[in-house]
């Protein structure tokens, strides 16, 4: 090869390695953006919350100092120590255990759907420097027309044909599209800030775009994912699930509570007697209690509130699905809309091109009608930035 073949080369190889898919942006934002990674550590921490509830209550330790001993028959009564541990019913630490992890696994799928809305995010600034890019490039080509145009109206001057106001009139007209291309420019920053700050670069740093498909999948498919496989219905199924979970608690904690306990009394020896048997001895009594819970009413109204909880979760799903086949079949319905305008404006450029070419082999033998020459080539640049 010679050397301008490797100089071609080598910058095509530079731009293949800085340019990146939109795929690529967004699997950089799944690992990159710190909003992710926070709902994932919460989702991890919020897991480490069933350990917490496993034990049994802390054990209840008492103290009494006989300050105004009480007498009893053996002696005076210095100190007493207890001690009491309340025992769960069975399987209610089992229970509680189930209901705070199941609510941990409602942060299970929140960063997926965060994950969907950067993923739409990032793609649609994608797509928005995609179009500023082919707007770019249509006005740069009709630049260059306009200097063909230039150089064919000069030509007419100089052949007395035309007149000086319509080299003036294409000068106009450049003036207006470098200033678009200087709009386009500017507003090429906001996508581009867009697509740095989910994927945790700098702002600034520029976006390499490639050619892009992006594959739509068919109205079923997607109807299907919206239905039934969106990460959102897994939250609501997993907060429906936890609910449950706290009913049946509910139902383990309007059970009786158990407590066990042993107490143990200092006695002082009596001086007033002899020969009492036990004289002085010291007082070891094992204790039992029991809580009952004649109170229900607190019970019955948990269990009613989580079923009418459950009930708005599912009216919730209910209108997701509702909204997101909406959308879908808006999506669809804008997407053939374009189909049909893109036809129509097709329609318009093929027969202005037909118009143009007849009005071009006038002008260069006549050197009139320049003005509806140069509004038909204007019009043609406008039904490009339509398409």
């Amino acid at each position: 090869m010679n050397r301008w073949q490797i100089i071609i080369l080598s910058i095509l190889i530079t731009y293949t390695i800085s340019a990146q898919s939109v795929e690529s942006f967004i699997e950089m934002a799944y690992e990159q953006n710190p909003g992710l990674e926070a709902m994932r550590l919460q989702y991890a921490s919020a897991k480490e919350k069933a350990a917490q509830v496993a034990d049994y209550p802390d054990p209840i330790v008492s103290l009494g100092l006989g300050v105004l001993p009480v007498e009893t028959r053996l002696g005076a009564q210095r100190l007493k120590i207890g001690i009491t541990q309340m025992i769960p019913w069975k399987g209610l630490l089992s229970a509680r255990q189930e209901m705070i992890a199941s609510q941990a696994e409602i942060y299970s799928n929140i960063d997926q759907v965060k994950a969907i809305d950067i993923g739409h995010n990032i793609r649609n600034a994608y797509s928005a420097l995609t179009l500023l890019n082919d707007k770019e490039q249509i006005i740069r080509s009709k630049l260059e027309l306009l200097d063909v145009l230039e150089d064919l109206a000069k030509s007419a001057v100089r052949s007395g044909k035309g007149k000086l106001s319509n080299v003036l009139l294409i000068q106009r007209s450049r003036e207006g599209l470098e200033s678009d291309l200087g709009l386009l420019q500017k507003r090429k920053e906001g996508p581009t800030i867009n697509i740095n700050r989910w994927t945790g670069r700098s702002l600034i740093t520029p976006i390499v775009l490639i050619s892009d498909i992006f594959l739509l999948k068919t109205e079923g498919e997607l109807l299907e994912f919206a239905n039934s496989d969106h990460p959102q219905f897994q939250i609501l199924n997993n907060q429906i699930i936890a609910s449950q979970k706290a009913i049946e608690l509910t139902e383990y904690e309007s059970k009786p509570k158990i407590g066990v306990g042993l107490d143990y009394a200092l006695i002082d020896g009596r001086n007033d007697v002899t020969g009492l048997a036990g004289n002085g001895r010291d007082v070891l009594m094992p204790m039992g209690s029991i809580t009952i819970p004649l109170h229900t009413g607190r019970y019955t109204a948990k269990r009613q509130e989580e079923k009418l909880k459950q009930e708005a979760i599912q009216s919730t799903m209910k209108d997701l699905q509702e909204m997101y086949q909406a959308e879908i079949a808006t999506a669809y319905s804008q997407s053939e809309l374009s189909l049909l305008e893109i036809e129509r404006v097709e329609g318009l450029k093929s027969i202005t091109r037909e118009t143009l070419n007849l009005m071009r082999t006038e002008y260069a033998s006549e050197g009139t009608r320049f003005e509806e020459l140069l509004r038909l080539e204007m019009e043609l640049i406008d039904y490009d930035l339509i398409i």
